[in-house]
């Protein structure tokens, strides 16, 4: 069947920002087959691309995108003993509930956070001490000239919140994910994946969001490492990094409002849209929070959401 590509798509209806203007074209694909297609689509347009999963993690501009935004979903979910193959445009949350099905354990962690496996690998979302790349055995991507690759996990470049597919310098593009898992219990999942539900509520903001806009700082990367442990409080280090949100909010930001996009009360490192906000507001609200904290801390701020101008 012919892929359905559609004109002057309202990128807003397609993120979890609920922020964004129209792409000059937009595509769903489902398959190497339809992103091949859509390749050569903007290849006979002359248009740039860009690709993403669940529009969890991505800004995009007020103006839209003079390009092809082509969005995977591809839901292949396999499973053999304790591995599980998984499309990159499976809901990282299906992944996890369906591992519990097949009676494996690990990611119990990741629940709550939003977006696919091909985004959640290729920017290692992780939370309470876990990265996803723990549990990565191989990826299978679509090179730049159209050839199918595996890359072993060594060969895949994780590092906090990032590997070489999040690089702006990558054109390869993430089609499945094979994992390897632990023997799991049904009913000790639940439980931690209920007592995780506790601790997440109340700190996240109830208004559309990207997430978490900036990484957290890795201490023993810094600089001015011995300075920074000078103003902050030491406990609050935890597994070697520190949580930007405190920073925000020691600048007394958190509440900030730029528009329709506030800082939120719950959660310093949220940018939430309260109401027609723009990509503008939110980009001047991270400024702010990048030119304020270099200004207390010495920190230069690394965003973890892709902004698409």
């Amino acid at each position: 069947m012919a892929l359905q590509i559609k004109e002057n798509e309202i990128l807003a209806n397609h993120c979890t920002f609920r922020i964004g203007g129209p792409a000059r074209y937009f595509v769903i694909v489902q398959s190497r087959d339809d992103l091949l297609e859509a390749k050569k689509f903007a290849k006979e347009k002359d248009l740039p691309f860009f690709v993403f999963g669940g529009g969890s993690n991505v800004l995009f501009s007020d103006e839209g995108y003079n390009g092809v935004v082509i969005q995977i979903k591809d839901m292949k979910l396999e499973a053999e003993g304790l591995d599980m193959l998984a499309g990159a445009g499976v809901l990282f949350g299906q992944l996890i509930i369906r591992s519990i099905d097949f009676g494996l354990s690990g990611l119990e962690w990741g629940v709550g956070i939003p977006g696919t496996v091909g985004g959640a690998v290729a920017g290692n979302a992780g939370a309470y001490g876990h990265s996803i790349s723990e549990f990565v055995k191989n990826v299978i991507v679509l090179t730049e000239s159209g050839e199918v690759k595996k890359y072993s996990k060594e060969d895949c470049g994780f590092v906090y919140r990032g590997s070489k597919f999040k690089s702006p310098d990558n054109h390869e593009i993430i089609l499945e994910v094979e994992f390897g898992f632990e023997k799991g219990d049904k009913r000790e999942s639940g439980e931690i994946i209920s007592d995780i539900l506790k601790k997440r509520r109340g700190k996240l903001p109830p208004h559309p969001s990207a997430g978490s806009v900036f990484k957290n700082i890795v201490v023993d990367n810094l600089g001015n490492k011995d300075e920074f442990l000078n103003l902050i409080p030491l406990e609050k280090i935890k597994g070697g990094k520190f949580a930007t949100g405190f920073l925000i909010e020691e600048c007394g930001l958190k509440g900030k409002q730029i528009g329709g996009a506030k800082i939120a009360e719950e959660h310093a490192n949220f940018i939430i849209n309260i109401g027609d906000a723009k990509a503008g507001d939110v980009l001047e609200l991270i400024e702010l929070c990048k030119r304020e904290v270099g200004k207390k801390f010495g920190i230069n701020l690394k965003e973890e959401i892709i902004v698409l101008q």
